[in-house]
């Protein structure tokens, strides 16, 4: 996709991209990086930042030389924000599997099988599937997982002990 529309940029344009390309790459991904938290998701948000420079090279190349870069790195914020989002939106099927699987030690349900658990995680809210989906299954701490949220380490800490006794009760029938 990238060749198709760099193909279709005039010369003029295609210089600017790689010259904002070569300038401005790792800038890009120690931006993404500092926000993902991933190497290769900041690597894929780049690619898809770049995709949307060339789509966005009209109104860039109108741009006075020193807002070029600061547009581009907006647009590198946006598609590492929207990653994140994303992320949190999704709590894959197949990976409640592994959060109903994994060894909850001390805190969490213990005698519910695969389906009530299941069961009882789809009743629960999306914010709440998402901070068990952060914890059990991408194995982020409290502190990751109030930043993502906007909340303190401890809210987040309570609000997983919390979450968890609602599973305890949702699989006992209660």
């Amino acid at each position: 996709m990238i060749v198709i529309l760099f193909g279709m940029l005039s010369d003029e344009q295609r210089e600017l991209v790689e010259q904002i390309f070569k300038n401005n790459q790792r800038k890009f991904r120690s931006i993404s990086f500092h926000i993902v938290k991933s190497k290769e998701a900041a690597e894929d948000v780049v690619s898809t930042a770049f995709i949307k420079i060339m789509d966005n090279i009209e109104k860039i190349s109108a741009l006075p030389c020193p807002k070029i870069t600061a547009f581009c790195v907006t647009i590198v914020k946006n598609a590492s924000l929207d990653v994140l989002r994303q992320a949190q939106k999704n709590v894959p099927v197949d990976d409640w599997d592994r959060i109903a699987d994994e060894n909850f030690a001390d805190d969490t349900v213990f005698d519910a099988d695969v389906y009530v658990l299941r069961e009882a995680i789809d009743q629960l809210a999306p914010d709440d599937r998402r901070l068990l989906y952060l914890r059990h299954t991408m194995e982020m701490g409290y502190k990751e997982i109030g930043k993502l949220f906007s909340i303190s380490e401890e809210t987040a800490r309570k609000r997983g002990q919390r979450l968890l006794e609602k599973l305890r009760r949702l699989c006992e029938g209660g």
